[in-house]
């Protein structure tokens, strides 16, 4: 296969992977309705950064480590599951008071986005699996680093345009009105999400 045909197959791969909502959705679209439109991109460009670190690492080799050694993927995994699910409880205590809560720095917002995608069942999976199907380990290293610029591009224009959009004026306005029952709504999902993770093998 051509070094443009593997990098297409890589593109097509990733971007199902990419908008279909989950845990990152779920935060920047949160981030960006109940705070502001820096903190959202900040969460945003943290679940990019993370999401090159996590296909360079799984092109150039950590997911046959971890193939070869299933209790760090088990530690892991239960690591990431139990990160989620305090981010959920988080969200349920700001539920309660949320007036009084301090807002995220923007430091603070770009280490969200790379704990959320870090320990994100999904993208684990695509990376752990998807990526090193789609990208054979035979394939010269400047496919790879193209292939690990690709999904870093792509996941810039998903992620920022997600953050953008439901910055809005408008979407901040009707978020303000629900923001205790949808607090509440996305902490029960990624509690959900953090245990299913951590009970999973």
């Amino acid at each position: 296969m051509s070094p443009a045909a593997t990098l297409g197959t890589v593109l097509l791969a990733y971007l199902p992977a990419a908008v279909s909502p989950g845990p990152n959705f779920v935060l920047i679209a949160h981030t960006a309705a109940a705070g502001t439109r820096r903190a959202a991109v900040a969460v945003a460009l943290g679940v990019v950064a993370a999401g090159g670190l996590l296909a360079a690492v799984a092109v150039f080799g950590l997911g046959t480590l971890l193939a070869r050694e299933p209790w760090l993927a088990t530690t892991l995994r239960i690591v990431c599951g139990a990160y989620l699910a305090w981010l959920g409880i988080r969200l349920w205590w700001t539920a309660r008071a949320a007036e009084t809560a301090p807002p995220d720095t923007h430091g603070n917002a770009f280490r969200r986005g790379v704990l959320s995608n870090l320990t994100n069942p999904k993208a684990a999976a695509f990376f752990g699996s998807v990526l090193t199907a789609a990208l054979p380990p035979t394939e010269p290293t400047a496919v790879k680093a193209a292939a690990v610029g690709l999904i870093v591009a792509a996941s810039a224009a998903w992620h920022l345009s997600v953050a953008l959009l439901f910055s809005s004026p408008a979407t901040q306005r009707w978020y303000a009105r629900a923001k205790p029952a949808l607090n509440r709504v996305v902490g029960t999902i990624l509690v959900v999400l953090g245990v299913v993770l951590a009970i999973t093998p």
